[in-house]
């Protein structure tokens, strides 16, 4: 077996033009040699021809130099002699009448081919032209002789040659082969790499990661995931399900419809979408859930992955956080609202003051009127202002701008600041909250007092459009840059101008407006130029008229 393997070696080495071990090829070579031999001796004279000894002669020269090759003796360069001798061999046997070892120069000359390339070829060209050719010239060989001869040359050539085309064809798709395999093994290699690097991220993410394929059916999760799992309740598959799953105020059902999973599989894309999940009101989790849908080439629907962030203990925080909020600004309410009550009394009613004593009276109805603002929007904030704790009524909106000027006029005058509101004689009635909506609109003037300089002017107009009624209030202040306007509704947000010119403030005014005025159905907008001033324009549907009541 061993002798077996090492032959189909040998022949592989010399079809892929490696260093192939000499013997293998000579061996073979050998085989039509000795039963040319044995035929000759057989069918004969007793005598064998000088040129045939010599020829079997040369072959064993050639044998021995190929078993030293093969054992390393001598370098792998000497192996191209080994065919070539015997090629001289061959042309010096083949001059025996019984002999028809002529055809076997194929198998030198395709060994050549094979091993040594175009190298091969010139050199069996030259071999056989020099020991075959060379001696029907000098001996005049008879014409069949010389035919014979011909067509072993030209089947000699025709074979080196098609071998060599032939196995410079072949290894140059064994090349090719490799190539791939080495680029597939990479390959391989790099997505095997790149599958470990995906599993530690997955594994070690914060975040429980669900991949749907595109029947809805769970295709992986993250370990992560799973412990979510266990943590709601030991359920498999998404985590939100219907009749455990409610909404951001962790009370209200969702329905099936709304849940994330079914959104995920109609191709809806979400970002941090707010579920609680439990049926234990004690024990329910809040989830901020990120779906991202996936499509086949042709925009089929091939599936989703849900990112579920538990963020029970930030919205707990949160809670707690309204509720102290809530609860400070509420206890500071009530003695505020006794202050600016006392001192409005004292002003307007109380006769007798000490003229040196009203600026310090008037000092604290400002400041305690601007601490009672902030106040209010400190627990607007935390009450997280809804329709729900809104107490709605039928209102005059002009009444309540009109409430809101006369103050706002006080403040502008001592600033410096001209000041002209016109509301005309309409009532312009809505559903509303009159003191939510005077708080609207007390920010509003505020704001364009404040951001107003020396010299300026605040001017407004009330007035019905359509079906709704419109308040806009313009001041000639510092105006506000492009990149800012839809900010300045981001709670806690300041401009960095103002930061820098330290104008106080919280940045919760206009956040708590566009609540209020969102809750009551209308909308709220800012225009401004940078060095002109800024317009804020409030929109509020009026009520539906009047119907009389029969006696």
């Amino acid at each position: 077996m061993r002798s077996r393997s090492a032959l189909i070696l040998g022949i592989q080495h010399l079809l892929g033009r490696e260093h192939a071990d000499p013997r293998v090829a000579q061996y073979l070579f050998l085989i039509p040699v000795i039963g040319d031999a044995a035929w000759v001796r057989l069918h004969g004279s007793a005598h064998l021809a000088d040129t045939y000894l010599a020829g079997l002669i040369i072959a064993g020269v050639a044998t021995v130099l190929a078993l030293v090759v093969g054992f390393n003796v001598l370098a792998d360069r000497w192996s191209i002699v080994v065919p070539v001798l015997d090629l001289v061999a061959l042309s010096s046997m083949r001059l025996s009448p019984e002999s028809t070892v002529g055809i076997v120069l194929v198998f030198p000359a395709i060994w050549l081919g094979l091993q040594f390339g175009r190298r091969g070829v010139y050199t069996t060209v030259f071999t056989v032209l020099a020991t075959v050719v060379g001696p029907i010239l000098v001996h005049h060989e008879s014409s069949p002789s010389v035919a014979r001869t011909v067509q072993e040359l030209v089947l000699a050539s025709i074979c080196v040659g098609v071998v060599t085309v032939t196995a410079d064809m072949w290894q140059s798709k064994v090349a090719e082969a490799a190539d791939a395999q080495r680029m597939l093994e990479r390959a391989v290699g790099d997505s095997a790499e790149q599958r470990r690097f995906n599993e530690a991220i997955l594994n070690s993410v914060d975040v429980g990661l669900l991949a749907l394929d595109a029947g809805g059916r769970v295709h992986s999760m993250n370990p992560r995931h799973q412990r979510f799992l266990e943590t709601v309740g030991g359920i498999e598959g998404p985590l939100d399900r219907a009749g455990r799953t409610f909404g951001p105020d962790g009370f209200t059902e969702l329905a099936a419809e709304e849940l994330p999973t079914w959104r995920a599989m109609h191709g809806e894309t979400l970002r941090d979408y707010l579920i609680w999940i439990g049926e234990d009101l004690a024990t329910r989790h809040a989830f901020a859930v990120s779906v991202s849908p996936f499509f086949t080439a042709d925009g089929g629907f091939d599936g989703a992955v849900l990112a579920y962030h538990d963020i029970t203990e930030l919205m707990t925080a949160a809670r707690l956080k309204d509720e102290f909020v809530a609860t400070v600004s509420h206890e500071l309410r009530t003695p505020l609202t006794s202050i600016v009550g006392y001192v409005d009394v004292l002003l307007e009613d109380v006769q007798g003051i000490p003229a040196d004593a009203r600026p310090f009276l008037l000092t604290v109805q400002r400041n305690a009127r601007r601490l009672h603002r902030l106040v209010d929007d400190l627990l607007s904030d935390a009450l997280k202002l809804g329709k729900a704790e809104l107490h709605l009524g039928r209102i005059s909106f002009a009444a309540v701008v009109r409430a809101s000027a006369v103050e706002a006029e006080k403040s502008a005058l001592a600033a410096g600041l001209g000041f002209n509101v016109s509301i005309g004689r309409a009532i312009l009635e809505i559903s509303g909250d009159s003191e939510r909506l005077s708080q609207v609109i007390d920010n509003v003037f505020n704001n364009a007092i404040k951001f107003t300089p020396r010299g300026g002017s605040i001017t407004g107009q009330v007035q019905r459009e359509g079906r709704d009624a419109v308040v806009r209030i313009t001041d000639t202040g510092r105006g506000i840059p492009p990149d800012e306007l839809e900010d300045v509704f981001v709670k806690f947000y300041r401009s960095p101008g103002v930061q820098t010119d330290a104008i106080p403030g919280t940045g919760l005014g206009l956040a708590i407006s566009r609540t209020i005025i969102e809750a009551h159905g209308g909308t709220i907008e800012v225009t401004s130029t940078v060095g002109v001033g800024t317009t804020l324009e409030i929109r509020l549907p009026l009520a539906g008229p009047r119907v009389a009541r029969l006696a």
